[in-house]
């Protein structure tokens, strides 16, 4: 199968005991689709990425990020680090920040693609635990007997402002749409990389800011609690996106352990 081919299509296997689907949709005001996702059941590996810097460029950022980290993550590699807690958190790491090398000089090679970026989340399930490693505001979350919990950090001017804030300040937040760390664009720390232990029959979704602008947290976890497969999940969210006002392009992905 060509894990390449991204848009527009769900895709849905199962591994073991883990159960793993995804799924994109444009939206209800885009003309175009700049989210691209990945799902790699053998290696327990899904990836999310959404583009910017313009309809075509961030097309083709978020897709070129994807398939480097697929090749860069390949089996021989994880099998080498699999059940290394440090291990999995430097490969991960170091990996997108190849990622992102590539990708600026693909925009530095090309005036069409000048500017060009994309958010992105890796997220890897290795020995009962969840690694994630991303930039930007695409998001990972754990749902599970104790509610839905949110495992990544937002990067992006209105959420660091609102990490900043106290409650005598009275400064009007930046939009909320303006991402303060993106591949495309040097980094200046590390991307954030998460392990957390995962329980029997929790449920892992990440996803593109598509998603959770325009459904709650709430109703985040009433579907990923209620649905009886990964594929059924992403087909509600996508739903409830849209039935919100699809503003963006929308992509979730979802595993079952």
């Amino acid at each position: 199968m060509n894990f390449a081919t991204f848009k527009k299509k769900l895709m849905f296997w199962q591994q073991s005991a883990i159960q793993f689907s995804g799924r994109t949709d444009t939206g209800r005001r885009r003309a175009a689709n700049e989210d691209s996702f990945a799902v790699l059941p053998r290696l327990n590996l899904m990836m999310v990425a959404d583009g910017i810097g313009g309809h075509k460029a961030g097309e083709v950022a978020s897709r070129r990020a994807v398939e480097i980290m697929i090749d860069l993550l390949n089996p021989r590699i994880l099998r080498e680090v699999r059940g290394n807690r440090e291990g999995i958190k430097h490969l991960l790491i170091s990996s997108l920040c190849q990622v992102n090398d590539k990708i600026m000089a693909m925009a530095s090679g090309n005036e069409d693609l000048s500017g060009m970026g994309t958010t992105f989340i890796a997220a890897l399930i290795d020995n009962g635990s969840l690694y994630t490693c991303h930039v930007g505001d695409v998001r990972a979350y754990i749902a599970g007997q104790n509610g839905l919990r949110q495992v990544t950090n937002d990067h992006s001017y209105a959420a660091e402002f609102k990490r900043r804030a106290t409650d005598t300040e009275q400064i009007a937040p930046p939009a909320r749409n303006i991402v303060s760390r993106a591949v495309g664009f040097p980094f200046r720390e590390d991307p954030e990389c998460h392990c957390l232990p995962l329980s029997p029959r929790e449920r892992v979704t990440i996803c593109s800011d598509g998603l959770w602008s325009m459904v709650s947290d709430e109703k985040i976890a009433a579907i990923i609690s209620q649905a009886a497969n990964p594929e059924a999940a992403c087909a509600e969210f996508i739903k409830a996106a849209n039935e919100n006002g699809g503003k963006d392009n929308i992509t979730a992905v979802v595993a079952y352990t």
